[in-house]
């Protein structure tokens, strides 16, 4: 049986993570809390490596969530990368890409997403150790076409000291686009909501951790919202996470 922390124990005593390390969310959109299961563990991580300013890649045109971490966390949000170096905020301790899209031209805005987020991976990339936190794989493989790069950046990239967070609500991907299993063999650190959607628990039988997938797809089933079950690959270690938590919620408007 899997130990069972609340989510401030084991982001401060259990969360092992080393620059480099890769992190996987997966999880249904809105109900699972993946944005803010992410943003508390960066919380933590930059405490533990200031060195390290992670980078958001914002691919919404508006997400209360993002916005109210963006500010809980002292973040800079810019709309292009490089960013702009303000007076006000000198050193962030991370950034916001979250570029301005027009909202009538879908492919002008995918191209504007795709240019700037490749910029910022592409930095990160050469100046270690780093954090992309890819709010939404997904999109950024399917719509953006940054399969390759991210492809690279996860069977690449871990052992120079780039870690790349990404989050999904659908690690199934869809008939004609599918996520690479690479994003399942190579996270250091995996978090897996409950999901009643059988193909997408299967694919977590590609976690290569040691722990038998039936296992894996049975402890998931039992998860209640919020919770979350956590896999340690390189353990392999496992956990109930249960992230529900009234201080890190962002209030409605």
């Amino acid at each position: 049986m899997p130990d069972h922390y609340d989510l401030e124990t084991f982001r401060g005593r259990h969360f092992d993570y080393k620059p480099g390390h890769h992190v996987a969310v997966f999880g249904p959109t809105q109900i699972a809390g993946k944005s803010t299961l992410s943003f508390a563990l960066l919380q933590q991580v930059v405490q533990w490596y200031p060195e390290i300013h992670p980078v958001t890649l914002a691919m919404k045109h508006k997400d209360r969530v993002i916005a109210g971490w963006t500010k809980r966390l002292g973040f800079q949000e810019t709309p292009s990368w490089p960013p702009r170096r303000k007076l006000s905020q000198w050193n962030p301790p991370g950034y916001t890409l979250w570029p301005r899209q027009s909202l009538t031209d879908v492919e002008a805005d995918n191209a504007l997403l795709e240019r700037e987020f490749k910029r910022a991976i592409t930095w990160n990339r050469g100046h270690t150790p780093s954090i992309t936190h890819a709010n939404e794989l997904y999109g950024l493989i399917a719509e953006l076409n940054m399969r390759q790069l991210l492809t690279a950046v996860v069977t690449r990239d871990s052992i120079a000291g780039h870690g790349l967070w990404y989050e999904s609500q659908k690690p199934s991907g869809t008939q004609g686009i599918s996520i690479p299993g690479f994003f399942f063999s190579s996270a250091e650190h995996m978090f897996l909501s409950k999901d009643g959607e059988q193909r997408n628990r299967i694919r977590y039988g590609e976690i290569a951790c040691g722990i038998d997938p039936a296992e894996i797809e049975r402890e998931t089933l039992r998860l209640q919202p919020f919770s979350w079950l956590y896999i340690r690959r390189s353990g392999p270690q496992w956990a109930v996470v249960d992230a529900f938590d009234e201080r890190l919620a962002i209030p409605a408007a």
